[in-house]
Protein backbone atom coordinates (compact mmCIF):
# COMPACT_ATOMS: atom_id res chain seq x y z
CA UNK A 1 0.00 0.00 0.00
CA UNK A 2 1.39 3.84 -1.15
CA UNK A 3 0.48 7.07 -0.31
CA UNK A 4 0.71 9.08 -3.18
CA UNK A 5 0.20 12.07 -4.36
CA UNK A 6 -0.32 12.27 -8.15
CA UNK A 7 0.96 14.93 -10.15
CA UNK A 8 0.85 13.82 -13.91
CA UNK A 9 0.21 11.18 -16.17
CA UNK A 10 2.45 10.20 -19.14
CA UNK A 11 1.99 8.11 -21.83
CA UNK A 12 5.04 6.14 -22.94
CA UNK A 13 5.80 3.34 -25.67
CA UNK A 14 2.12 2.53 -25.79
CA UNK A 15 1.59 2.33 -21.78
CA UNK A 16 0.52 5.27 -19.40
CA UNK A 17 1.90 6.09 -16.38
CA UNK A 18 1.15 8.22 -13.27
CA UNK A 19 4.02 10.67 -11.88
CA UNK A 20 3.50 11.07 -8.22
CA UNK A 21 5.23 11.90 -5.35
CA UNK A 22 5.37 8.80 -2.63
CA UNK A 23 4.98 10.59 0.80
CA UNK A 24 6.18 7.57 2.83
CA UNK A 25 9.38 7.56 0.78
CA UNK A 26 9.72 11.42 0.24
CA UNK A 27 10.58 10.91 -3.58
CA UNK A 28 9.08 11.24 -6.83
CA UNK A 29 8.28 7.81 -8.35
CA UNK A 30 6.64 6.43 -12.09
CA UNK A 31 3.84 3.68 -11.56
CA UNK A 32 2.24 1.95 -14.73
CA UNK A 33 -1.39 2.24 -14.33
CA UNK A 34 -1.87 -0.91 -15.76
CA UNK A 35 -0.13 -3.02 -12.65
CA UNK A 36 -2.22 -0.70 -10.04
CA UNK A 37 -4.75 -3.55 -8.55
CA UNK A 38 -6.74 -1.18 -6.39
CA UNK A 39 -7.05 2.54 -5.95
CA UNK A 40 -8.74 4.09 -2.82
CA UNK A 41 -9.29 8.29 -3.07
CA UNK A 42 -8.56 9.71 0.81
CA UNK A 43 -9.91 12.81 2.15
CA UNK A 44 -6.48 13.96 2.59
CA UNK A 45 -5.75 17.12 0.31
CA UNK A 46 -2.19 17.93 -0.83
CA UNK A 47 -0.55 21.08 -2.88
CA UNK A 48 1.27 20.86 -6.22
CA UNK A 49 4.79 22.35 -6.09
CA UNK A 50 4.10 25.69 -8.05
CA UNK A 51 7.29 24.94 -10.47
CA UNK A 52 6.35 21.49 -11.06
CA UNK A 53 6.45 20.76 -14.67
CA UNK A 54 6.83 17.11 -16.18
CA UNK A 55 7.72 18.10 -19.40
CA UNK A 56 10.47 19.88 -17.36
CA UNK A 57 11.39 16.48 -15.16
CA UNK A 58 11.66 14.19 -18.13
CA UNK A 59 13.35 16.64 -19.99
CA UNK A 60 16.92 14.91 -20.13
CA UNK A 61 14.91 11.32 -19.72
CA UNK A 62 14.74 9.02 -22.09
CA UNK A 63 10.99 6.74 -21.29
CA UNK A 64 9.58 6.94 -17.89
CA UNK A 65 13.06 7.17 -15.99
CA UNK A 66 13.14 10.03 -13.68
CA UNK A 67 16.81 10.98 -14.46
CA UNK A 68 19.25 11.05 -11.63
CA UNK A 69 22.18 12.47 -13.16
CA UNK A 70 23.11 15.58 -15.69
CA UNK A 71 22.29 14.49 -19.26
CA UNK A 72 25.31 13.88 -21.62
CA UNK A 73 25.09 14.83 -25.29
CA UNK A 74 25.37 11.34 -27.36
CA UNK A 75 26.24 11.54 -30.82
CA UNK A 76 25.47 8.41 -33.51
CA UNK A 77 25.31 7.63 -37.05
CA UNK A 78 22.97 6.26 -38.84
CA UNK A 79 22.45 4.56 -42.20
CA UNK A 80 20.67 7.18 -44.59
CA UNK A 81 17.74 5.11 -44.96
CA UNK A 82 17.63 4.95 -40.89
CA UNK A 83 17.76 8.35 -40.63
CA UNK A 84 14.73 8.91 -42.91
CA UNK A 85 12.84 7.31 -39.82
CA UNK A 86 14.89 9.05 -37.20
CA UNK A 87 13.73 12.45 -39.13
CA UNK A 88 10.41 11.35 -38.44
CA UNK A 89 10.32 9.77 -35.47
CA UNK A 90 13.17 10.92 -33.02
CA UNK A 91 15.30 9.17 -30.56
CA UNK A 92 14.37 12.34 -28.04
CA UNK A 93 12.67 15.41 -28.50
CA UNK A 94 16.60 17.46 -28.05
CA UNK A 95 17.52 15.33 -31.27
CA UNK A 96 19.39 17.52 -33.87
CA UNK A 97 21.25 16.24 -36.88
CA UNK A 98 24.76 16.92 -37.31
CA UNK A 99 27.10 17.82 -40.49
CA UNK A 100 30.15 15.89 -41.71
CA UNK A 101 32.18 19.18 -40.76
CA UNK A 102 30.60 18.98 -37.02
CA UNK A 103 30.95 15.74 -36.60
CA UNK A 104 34.61 16.21 -37.87
CA UNK A 105 35.20 19.03 -35.14
CA UNK A 106 33.66 17.66 -32.39
CA UNK A 107 35.22 13.67 -32.85
CA UNK A 108 38.25 14.01 -34.71
CA UNK A 109 39.26 11.36 -36.79
CA UNK A 110 35.60 10.00 -37.30
CA UNK A 111 34.92 10.19 -40.77
CA UNK A 112 31.36 10.17 -42.25
CA UNK A 113 30.54 8.45 -45.40
CA UNK A 114 28.15 10.39 -48.16
CA UNK A 115 25.81 7.06 -47.30
CA UNK A 116 25.65 7.96 -43.55
CA UNK A 117 23.80 10.59 -41.36
CA UNK A 118 24.94 11.60 -37.56
CA UNK A 119 22.77 13.20 -34.50
CA UNK A 120 22.64 14.27 -31.43
CA UNK A 121 21.07 13.85 -28.44
CA UNK A 122 20.89 15.51 -24.95
CA UNK A 123 19.86 12.79 -22.09
CA UNK A 124 20.56 10.70 -18.98
CA UNK A 125 21.91 7.40 -20.35
CA UNK A 126 19.79 4.78 -18.79
CA UNK A 127 18.39 0.82 -20.06
CA UNK A 128 16.13 1.97 -21.47
CA UNK A 129 17.93 4.16 -24.30
CA UNK A 130 20.38 1.67 -24.64
CA UNK A 131 17.42 -1.28 -25.52
CA UNK A 132 16.78 1.90 -28.01
CA UNK A 133 20.06 2.09 -29.99
CA UNK A 134 20.10 -1.92 -30.20
CA UNK A 135 16.54 -2.00 -31.33
CA UNK A 136 18.60 -0.05 -34.63
CA UNK A 137 21.19 -3.11 -34.67
CA UNK A 138 23.66 -2.25 -37.44
CA UNK A 139 21.82 0.64 -38.50
CA UNK A 140 23.11 3.09 -35.60
CA UNK A 141 26.38 3.32 -34.27
CA UNK A 142 26.69 5.54 -31.02
CA UNK A 143 30.54 7.31 -31.65
CA UNK A 144 30.37 9.22 -28.14
CA UNK A 145 30.72 9.12 -25.03
CA UNK A 146 32.61 6.02 -24.79
CA UNK A 147 30.72 4.41 -21.84
CA UNK A 148 27.57 4.61 -23.77
CA UNK A 149 29.39 3.22 -26.99
CA UNK A 150 30.47 0.48 -24.89
CA UNK A 151 27.42 -0.71 -23.18
CA UNK A 152 25.35 -0.48 -26.46
CA UNK A 153 28.83 -2.67 -27.93
CA UNK A 154 28.24 -5.18 -24.92
CA UNK A 155 24.39 -5.83 -25.14
CA UNK A 156 24.53 -6.16 -29.11
CA UNK A 157 27.50 -8.99 -28.59
CA UNK A 158 25.36 -10.80 -25.48
CA UNK A 159 22.74 -10.94 -28.24
CA UNK A 160 24.77 -12.26 -30.91
CA UNK A 161 26.44 -14.43 -28.79
CA UNK A 162 23.07 -16.31 -28.43
CA UNK A 163 23.40 -17.40 -32.03
CA UNK A 164 26.99 -18.24 -32.42
CA UNK A 165 27.37 -22.19 -32.64
CA UNK A 166 24.21 -22.97 -31.49
CA UNK A 167 22.50 -25.67 -32.81
CA UNK A 168 18.89 -25.04 -34.23
CA UNK A 169 15.81 -26.51 -32.43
Amino acid sequence: TLTIWPYAVKEFAKRWYIVAYWLEREAMRVYGLDRVITLELTDTAFRMPRKFDVDELFSTSFGIYIPEEKGKTIIFRTTSKEAKFLRDLPIHSSQKELSAGDVRKRLPGIMVKPDECCFEIFVCPNEALIMEFCKHGGRLEVLSPAPVRETVASELRKAADQYIDKKQI
